[in-house]
């Protein structure tokens, strides 16, 4: 299962991204998250590996990271998965 987010993204949809999340690992999936970079965002590679750090700390499900975060051809990824 996967979540995207940017780097714009508002609190009220990222807390429902996160809602997302936190249900997809209750039911024992693995979930990538996704922040997508566009244009000039992608000069932003500190403040975009930031907000993913930010979100991922916000989930209050426990879970286990089984791939850092890493830069992609389109943004940072991570995997997490349920403990």
């Amino acid at each position: 299962r996967g979540v995207r987010i940017g780097v714009r993204t508002d609190k009220r949809d990222l807390f429902f991204k996160k809602g997302q999340a936190e249900k997809f690992l209750t039911k024992g999936h693995k979930v990538r998250i996704e922040i997508i970079l566009r244009g000039r965002e992608k000069a932003m590679n500190d403040k975009a590996k930031e907000n993913l750090q930010l979100f991922t700390k916000s989930i209050t499900i426990p879970f286990k990271t089984e791939e850092e975060i890493k830069r992609g051809p389109k943004g940072f990824t991570t995997l997490i998965a349920p403990e």
